[in-house]
């Protein structure tokens, strides 16, 4: 059922999480929410029209290549570039070359394997 809160309790849950995260620096709105037992979505309406500013965004961490950590994993799964001095259209057409061979081996592998099904 639907609470209606009036602008007395408002004020004191906003107070409570302005204090609250002065002094710990973060986490006013979850431990008001937990506190006062109000869900931190009303909460937060509450925070916006107060006009109070939310923390700025923490940047994702990276290490030392300059990659997020999705970064890195999505790179994981592509094929390596080629060496410095490979990176001419032969040395390209060359490695495309030997990929597709590749594929049309494990093509006939799989066909094989279908048909004994």
């Amino acid at each position: 059922m639907a609470v209606r809160y009036d602008q007395k309790a408002k004020d004191e849950v906003v107070a409570f999480i302005l204090k609250y995260n002065e002094e710990n620096n973060r986490g006013g709105q979850s431990a008001a929410a937990a506190k006062y037992k109000i869900s931190p979505i009303t909460i937060g309406n509450w925070l916006k029209k107060a006009g109070v500013k939310k923390g700025a965004k923490r940047k994702a961490k990276s290490k030392v290549d300059g990659r997020t950590k999705a970064g890195r994993k999505a790179a994981a799964g592509r094929p390596k570039l080629a060496a410095a001095g490979d990176t001419s259209v032969a040395g390209v057409l060359q490695r495309m070359s030997a990929i597709q061979k590749e594929i049309d081996a494990l093509q006939s592998e799989f066909n094989a394997l279908k048909g004994l099904l």
